[in-house]
């Protein structure tokens, strides 16, 4: 099904496709059971392969497709007693914990640094997935480098015929599976000597190459998926001249007067929702709880609805629809995100009424989304709403209610 929508046929396409490809007369386990191949193609060559049946002449080389690479990781400790088709690949784990380690000590930015601890803890022990999505996708550089660094060690370990004995478990708790029945020590040499290899050139190349992105672009991309850092990033961009302007206008225009200085110090937002108001601490995703795309509130809606929740422009609104940059006549860049991972429906659910571009007043209706198809489909209606640019300002503050009516006050910006 992921391969159909990469190639962008019907889903139900390639589902059929596995189908096919899975029914039991064409697996290589059923042919063979069932007699002798017709004949073998690439004899005498690693590549020798049986040929049961064939296709208007065309020989069609079956394996068993309901089973990939862990049933060979099986067959070969079961036939050979040892398996060293996926050892090479060992060395990413730890070159993907080398490379978090580095930025710990190379970044300034403090929600990057306070990821990198946990992210380099959980690589040691075999799971790499939050340090890979969470840091070094969103970064791009520092994936480079693990993989530059994971090939090397890769390559290693393959010159060196590294093997593992016993399946199961990741990381450092894999490293007693790689010791030799027979008592020699060679094998598990090979894994330490790997493992150093690896990190070491990890960590150099990330801490001579690595360098921190402008603040607001590494806060963006530090926890979530890139749509969302895309929607934060263009909403700064687009806004950054107005808002210049704005400010300029605004000081031109008090001369000086101090009251009407002291009456624009504090400038509210209005909830651009109707629904029950959740912490930022407590929505479940990094990004927004940490405070890393902007400080401000999440609202559980109950009602299928963004209003505007002050006069200004719409400086980003995502195609999907689940997300909307907006800044306000006063230099406020809010990001209003509709759900929780929502850009993964493809703008289903979503029909948006303004555009990039278009100046709002407060109240007038932006968005409109389905609240049941979105939940049907598995996902959270929590909707945060940030001050994107809140490094600007003194601080946000969120109302103390438990429920809000859309237009009602939701943030107070302090300048």
């Amino acid at each position: 099904m992921s391969a159909a929508k990469k190639f962008k046929l019907k889903p139900m396409l390639g589902l059929a496709i596995g189908a096919a490809m899975c029914y039991p007369a064409i697996q290589q386990s059923a042919l063979s059971a069932a007699g002798e191949p017709l004949y073998n193609i690439l004899s005498g060559t690693m590549f020798s392969s049986p040929v049961y049946i064939d296709f208007f002449g065309i020989p069609i080389i079956s394996v068993d497709y309901t089973g990939t690479v862990i049933p060979v990781y099986i067959n070969n400790v079961m036939t050979l007693g040892y398996d060293n088709v996926m050892m090479p690949f060992f060395a990413c784990t730890f070159a993907t914990s080398a490379v978090v380690l580095a930025i710990f000590f190379k970044t300034k930015d403090k929600q990057l640094k306070e990821m990198a601890i946990p992210n380099f803890i959980s690589g040691i022990f075999g799971v790499t997935e939050p340090a890979i999505y969470g840091i070094l996708l969103p970064l791009k550089k520092p994936f480079i480098i693990s993989c530059i660094a994971g090939g090397i060690g890769g390559a290693f370990y393959g010159h060196f015929n590294f093997r593992k004995f016993i399946l199961g478990v990741m990381g450092i708790f894999e490293l007693p599976n790689m010791m030799n029945p027979d008592g020699t020590m060679g094998n598990i040499i090979v894994a330490f000597v790997g493992i150093g290899i690896t990190m070491v050139i990890a960590f150099a190349l990330t801490m001579i190459f690595y360098k921190d992105k402008e603040p607001a672009a590494v806060s963006a991309g530090a926890g979530t998926d890139d749509v969302t850092a895309n929607v934060a990033a263009d909403a700064k961009q687009i806004a950054a001249s107005d808002s210049k302007t704005q400010v300029a206008d605004a000081a031109q225009k008090t001369g000086g007067d101090k009251a009407i200085e002291e009456e624009k110090r504090e400038i509210t937002i209005a909830s651009p929702l109707k629904g029950k108001l959740v912490k930022l601490s407590d929505v479940k995703d990094e990004a927004f709880s940490s405070g890393a795309l902007g400080l401000g509130v999440a609202v559980m809606p109950e009602e299928g609805a963004v209003y505007a929740p002050a006069d200004g422009t719409i400086s980003a609104f995502f195609p999907t629809g689940h997300a909307i940059g907006m800044t306000t006549a006063d230099g406020v860049e809010l990001l209003i995100h509709v759900g929780m991972d929502t850009v993964q429906l493809e703008g289903k659910g979503f029909t948006p009424l303004v555009k990039v571009g278009d100046v709002v007043k407060k109240g007038q209706k932006l968005l409109e989304f389905d609240m049941d198809l979105i939940t049907n489909a598995g996902f959270s209606l929590v909707t945060p709403v940030l001050v994107a640019n809140s490094a600007e300002y003194a601080d946000v503050v969120a109302v103390g209610k438990e429920t809000i009516s859309s237009g009602d006050k939701l943030l107070s910006v302090h300048r």
